[in-house]
């Protein structure tokens, strides 16, 4: 356990080497809050409810687009693909330690850093704007909340690790995996907006992929849209993906050492 408390010491330490990659980083992300957040408090002026959504609904839930940004997608495995490219990871390979324990403490230094930053911001909005703010509640919704967080915090990183493992047949990972990460992980769990306001077809068809499991459900519970009933059958669904999601992320780690050469040390 020793040696993972120093990994995120180690990974912390970085960001203050090489701090102006972080700024820029958490500048972007407070630029993109900020642009949907003021998005929809333009078009909810003098609306009291869109698209089912209540306009206290909709702003606590862009605030939760933020706040899952910070806690789920925030991660340090994409160095994977550059560990690959130099053969950095043959290093690792000899070493009693699990290459997915290695990048997932990583992602957790990660999570944590930006998660401090992510509450200042919000932070910060609340208290400049004081937007009208959803809170459950049922007692019940903030547990389960709390629990797919911890889940699809999981799910996304081995998504990710799927996506970062292309590297091994591949000279560039940089398209397909800005394809698959924003294009798709981004829209499809909901990052830009709450899923259920496309059109009916569109969002049976993505409700049908692990992705809303990200971001949508998770804060769909938080706004108390879901039945008890249906909370139990989304927790079961994102336990479904995580396992499949797992397996499918070591199969494509095998088949990738196996297609693996070592350009580099």
């Amino acid at each position: 356990m020793a040696k993972y408390f120093q990994l995120i010491k180690n990974t912390l330490e970085e960001y203050f080497v090489y701090r102006l990659n972080f700024v820029l980083w958490r500048f972007r992300s407070f630029v993109l809050f900020l642009t949907l957040f003021f998005f929809w408090a333009a078009i909810y002026q003098g609306r009291g409810e869109i698209f089912g959504y209540q306009k206290a609904q909709m702003l606590t839930y862009v605030i939760g687009i933020a706040f899952l940004r910070g806690l789920v997608m925030s991660n340090r495995s994409t160095d994977l693909e550059a560990d690959i490219y130099s053969g950095k990871i043959n290093s690792f390979l000899v070493k009693p330690l699990s290459l997915r324990s290695f990048y997932f403490t990583r992602d957790l230094a990660d999570k944590l850093l930006n998660l401090s930053f992510v509450l200042v911001e919000i932070g910060l909005v609340l208290y400049l704007f004081k937007p009208p703010f959803w809170f459950p509640q049922n007692p019940l919704n903030l547990l389960f909340f709390i629990l797919l967080i911890f889940l699809s915090a999981f799910l996304f990183f081995f998504i990710n690790l799927i996506a970062c493992s292309l590297a091994f047949w591949t000279e560039s990972t940089w398209a397909p995996r800005w394809l698959i990460m924003l294009v798709v992980v981004e829209f499809m769990s909901g990052a830009f907006f709450p899923i259920d306001i496309l059109p009916y077809w569109l969002t049976r068809f993505i409700l049908a992929t692990p992705f809303p499991y990200l971001i949508y459900f998770p804060l769909k519970v938080w706004l108390e849209q879901v039945s008890t009933i249906e909370i139990i059958r989304v927790t079961g669904m994102m336990i479904f993906w995580l396992v499949m999601m797992f397996y499918l992320s070591r199969l494509v780690w095998r088949k990738g050492l196996r297609h693996y050469s070592a350009w580099g040390g």
